[in-house]
C-alpha cells in the first residue's frame, strides 16, 4: 500500500501489474478446469482495469502469433483492500504465462522458449508503460 501511495503522490495514478504462470494441464484444485489453455491469459477487474489496457495487452501477444484469453482460466487483478473499487487512479491488470512456453513438461527446468517468453513479457511491459504514460 506504501508503494501504491507513493505513486499516487507523484503521479496521480498507480498502475498495478499482477503476474502469475499457470500450468497447461489443469490442477486438481483448478476453479476452471477445461482443457483449453492459451498461451497467455490477461486478468481485468472492471472497475481497476481500463479497457485500453485489456485492448493493447491482446494486441500484443497476439500480434507475436501467441493465443491468448481475457479472464480464462484466470481473471481479476490485484488491488490493495485500502483502494478496491474506490479510487480509479488504481488502476490493474494481470498477466498469467502458460508454463508450457517455458519450462520443460513435468519439470521446474527452463526449456528453450525462456529467453523468448522473457523477451515477449518486457516487450508486454515497456506497452503498458507507454500506454499508462
Amino acid at each position: 500500500t506504501r508503494l501504491v501511495d507513493a505513486q499516487l503522490a507523484k503521479f496521480g495514478r498507480c498502475l498495478i501489474i499482477d503476474c502469475h504462470s499457470f500450468p497447461e494441464v489443469p490442477l486438481t484444485a483448478s476453479f476452471d478446469k477445461t482443457s483449453v489453455r492459451p498461451d497467455y491469459n490477461i486478468g481485468t477487474d472492471q472497475f481497476h482495469t481500463p479497457s485500453a489496457l485489456g485492448e493493447v495487452s491482446e494486441r500484443h501477444f497476439k500480434g507475436l502469433g501467441h493465443s491468448v484469453l481475457m479472464d480464462k482460466p484466470y481473471s481479476g487483478s490485484i488491488v490493495p483492500m485500502k483502494h478496491y473499487r474506490n479510487d480509479k487512479r488504481v488502476q490493474s491488470i494481470m498477466l498469467e504465462i502458460n508454463r508450457k512456453l517455458y519450462l520443460q513438461e513435468g519439470s521446474a527446468h527452463k526449456s528453450e522458449g525462456y529467453e523468448q517468453v522473457k523477451s515477449v513479457v518486457a516487450g508486454w511491459v515497456e506497452v503498458m508503460r507507454q500506454e499508462w504514460f
